[in-house]
């Protein structure tokens, strides 16, 4: 069976019984959305009670707060990962975030042309409605994260002659931003993760081709 079909497999059982509440929730939460999984579909998988989950949360809606803050922190850890720690060349920085997003893809699309959604991010979007601020809050911290980590990256590779001296900062910086961010709806549409690695190749030379230069003397 896929996990499509069978649910999230239960988290390691080493973990406190709150900890593998908010892994199993954290699984279902992408693949299902915020009104497609109960207290007791995760009691099912986790072999406990709705009863022992209400003790540890209260309810779904405190469980959601804290999985909206799990899912920001971490996007923004993985974001300053790729795009503003360490000394990396520019292309490898971009084939790092190509890699994170495909391990996402894989994680739940493990079939062929599947078209499940798989950025939690992504699921936050489509559930503002029902999730309201706590989700606007995490999405904007998400969202100026990756604006002050691609501009230092863009700003690092100028800076070492990977990109040009003139090359307009902010133009790339929001191409990159917007890019990266519109990219889990595209498998959707395609059914395949080929279509985000061809627009990392064409998004590679777009800007290889406006900004490779001399090495500052």
């Amino acid at each position: 069976m896929t996990r499509q079909d069978s649910g999230p497999p239960e988290p390691d059982a080493s973990g406190g019984t709150r900890e593998r509440i908010k892994a199993v929730a954290a699984e279902f939460y992408v693949m299902k959305g915020h009104d497609g999984f109960s207290f007791g579909d995760i009691a099912a998988v986790i072999g406990t009670t709705r009863a022992n989950i209400h003790h540890h949360f209260g309810s779904k809606q405190q469980l959601m707060r804290e999985l909206i803050e799990d899912i920001a922190a971490n996007a923004v850890a993985r974001i300053e990962r790729y795009w503003r720690a360490g000394s990396v060349p520019f292309d490898q920085r971009l084939s790092m975030q190509l890699d994170d997003l495909r391990r996402y893809y894989h994680r739940f699309n493990p079939g062929d042309r599947a078209r499940n959604v798989w950025s939690p991010l992504s699921r936050l979007r489509h559930d503002l409605p029902a999730l309201g601020e706590d989700a606007v809050a995490a999405l904007e911290r998400v969202n100026r994260t990756y604006d002050a980590c691609l501009r230092h990256a863009v700003g690092e590779a100028v800076a070492a002659g990977q990109l040009r001296r003139e090359t307009d900062v902010d133009d790339v910086v929001r191409v990159l931003r917007v890019t990266l961010l519109s990219c889990p709806p595209m498998t959707q549409d395609a059914g395949r993760f080929e279509e985000i690695e061809l627009l990392f190749r064409a998004l590679g030379r777009m800007i290889s081709a406006t900004g490779e230069g001399q090495r500052p003397s």
